[in-house]
């Protein structure tokens, strides 16, 4: 079984959490261009905003227009939702054996081979943890692949919880608009040839379907309608973080030094939502020569084990090289989205 977890507005429920007063208000999160006041677009509005009209990619002019003095405008804080996100997917992970992270707001998670009683406590455990730790309200989707659960949770919003019981039964009513990566222009062009439901594409020979949309789109859709859609959840190794911080002076001090790697720490493995398999350390020395030191294992390493080896590491290198450090960081590589909150926390508990 297949569990899919959609952030409800997610910018705009962050920031109802850390200002409680905006909720029942209409508020959006937009992104300003910076060119005048009201120029930019809105990047996610709040049921509220949208019952006004106000949804995302409209421009914050006409937010304005539609919202009037009623409708609150935010300018986005990335690294706020990031924080929160990085908090929820790691709630998310501890449900399940493989987790895949599509979007910020967004996450698949692998629950195994249990029955729809079970799925569904899993589910509603699941939404309880995410609103007890952080205030957010999610919905989740349950079904026998990764589009049945994103479709039974675009159902279910917001803060909804759908356990998809009958495969069968339930394709028959899908939509083709519905369809996770079927877009509003290839729907229409889909709905002219006679495709309205997913069902109606087994009414087409794949060579038709192909010829119309493309062989990818029409082997995707021919899976899906004959219930034969297995993609797995993917555990996907994430690209590599660093960061580095200029020394208030230079300096051969092991505590200065790893004072400023520390707060590098904390901020790549808050960036990662997840646990490296190579860590490794950055050092500028006084005359603009770059030192670097990492080791890799073949699990991933909680934040408190990086502490310890890269001051470890940075012990070595201060002995070994005689010359002040200018600027210290840190690198993490082969990051997966397997972590646990205590692993997020790790030594700031």
């Amino acid at each position: 079984m297949i569990l899919f977890v959609d952030f409800d507005y997610f910018y705009v429920q962050v920031e109802e959490v850390e200002n409680p007063s905006l909720r029942g208000k209409p508020v959006a999160v937009c992104v300003f261009s910076g060119r005048n006041e009201i120029s930019g677009a809105v990047a996610t509005a709040n049921y509220e905003a949208r019952k006004l009209g106000v949804k995302s990619g409209i421009p914050i002019s006409r937010a304005i227009e539609l919202g009037g003095d009623s409708i609150t405008l935010l300018p986005m804080r990335k690294d706020l939702y990031r924080q929160y996100s990085s908090r929820i997917m790691n709630i998310i992970a501890k449900y399940g054996r493989a987790m895949e992270v599509a979007s910020i707001d967004e996450a698949y998670l692998d629950i195994g081979n249990v029955s729809d009683r079970e799925a569904e406590e899993i589910g509603r455990k699941l939404k309880e943890a995410i609103l007890g730790s952080t205030g957010i309200r999610v919905t989740v989707g349950i079904g026998q692949n990764k589009v049945i659960a994103k479709i039974a949770a675009d159902r279910s919003k917001p803060d909804g919880l759908m356990v998809v019981k009958n495969t069968a039964e339930f394709l028959q009513t899908v939509a083709i608009s519905e369809v996770p990566g079927i877009g509003d222009t290839l729907a229409r062009k889909l709905e002219e040839a006679g495709v309205v439901y997913l069902r109606d594409i087994t009414n087409f020979e794949y060579t038709q379907l192909r010829k119309l949309i493309g062989s990818s789109k029409a082997r995707y859709l021919f899976r899906l309608a004959t219930n034969t859609y297995n993609e797995p959840v993917r555990q996907r190794e994430r690209k590599s973080y660093n960061r580095i911080l200029t020394l208030k002076k230079n300096s051969r001090d092991l505590d200065d030094i790893f004072e400023a790697i520390s707060i590098a720490i904390d901020e790549v493995y808050l960036k990662a939502n997840g646990l490296p398999k190579e860590v490794g350390i950055i050092l500028i020395m006084e005359d603009l020569d770059l030192v670097t030191r990492s080791i890799t294992k073949n699990r991933g390493i909680p934040k408190t084990e990086a502490r310890n080896v890269i001051r470890g590491l940075l012990m070595k290198l201060l002995n070994e090289d005689k010359r002040k450090v200018r600027r210290a960081g840190v690198k993490i590589s082969k990051v997966t989205n397997v972590t646990t909150l205590d692993d997020f926390l790790g030594d700031r508990k």
